[in-house]
């Protein structure tokens, strides 16, 4: 029986998957919650870009995929330019990355609606 994937390949996929979600969420934690408010704030005062990169999840994304591409090094497509191969890599993990981010934000999007309109149907019952 042949594989659809050769072993080495299937490793790199599945590192991939796992740096893109783990990316996804550190981005969305440090640009999105009240936890790093006030890192943005003073990265933003100190200097206009660096702070645009701390509230911009998919900015921030990057810079988490290319540290989990350089400290896991998968290789989905082996070209024999490293390098190249690594970019590759790393593309392919942010498209998955701002995918998965896409997720959260759909998800964040029906809870605050849901919280909102219990509390809308809370204030019309008087119970608020």
């Amino acid at each position: 029986m042949t594989d659809l994937l050769p072993s080495g390949a299937l490793l790199a996929l599945w590192q991939c998957l796992v740096v893109a979600v783990a990316a996804s969420s550190i981005a969305i934690t440090v640009t999105q919650t009240e936890l790093f408010r006030s890192w943005r704030e003073w990265t933003a005062a100190k200097n206009h870009m660096i702070g645009y990169l701390f509230k911009c999840f998919y900015c921030f994304s990057h810079w988490v995929v290319f540290a989990g591409i350089a400290i896991y090094r998968p290789v989905l497509i082996a070209s024999g330019a490293l390098w190249v191969d690594w970019i590759v890599s790393a593309f392919f993990t942010l498209t998955l990355s701002a995918f998965v981010s896409g997720l959260f934000f759909k998800v964040f999007q029906a809870a605050m609606a849901k919280a909102m309109l219990e509390k809308d149907m809370r204030i019309k019952l008087g119970l608020e």
